[in-house]
């Protein structure tokens, strides 16, 4: 076996993790967070907002300005759940930038779907290495990784504002274009990567629990205790340039995406070396 020749580890590093604690990040205020929403869907009407002449002039509804309640958090057996309406696009983003760092949270679907995605699966989306201004990609979302989490799809990655990276992916299946295979060669993408074909999401309205954990630019996915997607050599690309910039830290961003979803127990700590049973994951044959 061998390691990525992409995956670069100190020389000091070991595949021992240190067990440092968690620090959660939700409380009954998001007092960690601040809240972004994009245009309002036409289908819905909100006093005193202004539309443009046609929906791609909308305006957003901007920073800390959300007047339907999309974000809003309860207290639930002590602990503070986030409940994500999903009526507008958007996210809560942390107020402070990560990196080398183990996330772990629990995630469930609620039933609640919105325009214009009535009539398709439940959406939303974790994005990593949140950088730049907010509303980057399509008015809603920050330059980022992202690890997405939607229903039968959880632990996809997309590119979000000119985001690339490598990772391992076979290409044989016409609908899944590129699949995370572990047995695979590493190749630069630049758009979707499907989880790999052992997938492991619990039913809808069950807690999945949805780990990221990321060193130096690599990431690795993991749903319900099992890696379904490995990202590496994090960076991204300017509209137009072919400048590679590396991307390996940056805020963290919840989406809102047209469906009910809530989280609780998000939490992060610091990563200062992969987790051995992580480390495997990086491994090709």
């Amino acid at each position: 076996m061998r390691l990525l020749a992409v995956v670069s580890f100190a020389a000091s590093a070991t595949l021992a993790h240190a067990a440092e604690a968690f620090t959660p990040l939700l409380d009954a205020k998001l007092s960690q967070w601040e809240k972004w929403l994009g245009p309002v869907h036409r289908a819905y009407d909100v006093p005193g907002y202004v539309r443009g002449a046609k929906a791609k002039d909308d305006p957003v509804l901007g920073l800390n300005n959300d007047p339907l309640n999309v974000f809003t958090t309860r207290q639930e057996a002590g602990e503070t759940v986030l409940h994500i309406s999903g009526q507008v696009f958007g996210a809560v983003t942390t107020l402070k930038s990560y990196d080398n760092f183990h996330l772990r949270t629990e995630q469930r679907w609620g039933v609640k779907r919105w325009e214009p995605r009535t009539n398709t699966v439940r959406d939303n989306g974790i994005l990593i290495f949140c950088i730049g201004e907010h509303g980057a990609q399509a008015k809603y979302w920050m330059r980022s990784q992202e690890l997405q989490v939607q229903e039968g799809d959880i632990g996809d990655w997309w590119p979000l504002a000119g985001a690339m990276c490598e990772t391992p992916i076979r290409t044989d299946d016409p609908v899944k274009k590129q699949i995370y295979d572990a047995k695979a060669p590493a190749k630069t993408v630049t758009a979707r990567v499907w989880h790999g074909p052992d997938y492991h999401e619990k039913p809808s309205g069950e807690w999945n629990t949805i780990e990221c954990f990321a060193l130096n630019g690599n990431a690795v996915f993991r749903l319900n205790g099992h890696t379904v997607n490995v990202i590496l050599n994090s960076r991204y690309r300017e509209k137009g340039s072919t400048v590679e910039v590396p991307m390996k830290s940056g805020k963290l961003q919840i989406q809102s995406e047209a469906a009910e979803c809530e989280y609780r127990r998000f939490e992060i700590r610091p990563l200062t070396a992969w987790p051995a049973d992580v480390a495997k994951d990086l491994l090709t044959p």
